[in-house]
């Protein structure tokens, strides 16, 4: 390993030394680009949930500044239905079904995790430190969170119109704005899986 690898001690004898062999993950002794079999169909889905929760990401935004729209006429004006209210609410209506593919796209991916852990039982780290099941489930538990999430979009979608009071619909624009059920442990779960399939450098 050359000038890096660390020197035993000349006063250390070689009696009763056992090294350790660690089993090689077929990632890691192949270069991330030439990837095949299971390591490289891991590797794409784990890019797809990535751009998938990018695209997510826009749309969210997009919906955050409609909704803060939507919040303030609400709030002027509670019991009144302005023609740029209906407007808003149909443009909600469009970034919701937008985000409706994304979210299906989730699930398909951890159903094709889910199919791959069945052909691959090696319980040894497909990558760095994580086997096929633990990888699976970390897909598993980002899509359950943004079904969640998508869930709780479609809520304020229908019925930030008819919010009663400011207090309520400001209330909703905040639902949609913070994504609660995206927490930091899913964006933990999410920066796991790029850097275990080395989409991310490990900092």
């Amino acid at each position: 390993m050359g000038d890096k690898t660390p020197k035993r001690s000349p006063s250390v004898g070689n009696k009763g030394f056992s090294p350790v062999a660690l089993p090689e993950s077929p990632a890691a002794a192949s270069p991330q680009k030439n990837l095949t079999g299971f390591p490289r169909t891991v590797r794409d889905l784990a890019a797809d949930v990535y751009n998938n929760i990018q695209m997510w990401n826009d749309l969210h935004i997009k919906g955050a500044s409609v909704v803060k729209e939507i919040a303030s006429i609400k709030a002027d004006n509670p019991k009144d239905f302005p023609g740029n209210l209906e407007c808003l609410i149909n443009e909600l209506y469009g970034l919701v079904q937008s985000l409706r593919p994304y979210k299906d796209s989730l699930v398909t991916f951890t159903a094709q995790m889910r199919a791959l852990e069945k052909l691959q039982r090696n319980p040894e780290p497909l990558f760095l430190s994580l086997d096929i099941h633990s990888l699976t489930n970390l897909v598993e538990k980002i899509s359950e969170a943004y079904e969640a999430e998508f869930n709780v979009k479609n809520f304020v979608l229908e019925n930030i119109s008819y919010a009663k009071n400011k207090d309520d619909a400001m209330c909703l624009a905040a639902l949609w704005t913070y994504q609660t059920r995206i927490t930091n442990s899913v964006n933990l779960k999410l920066e796991t899986l790029l850097v275990e399939t080395g989409h991310r450098k490990i900092t």
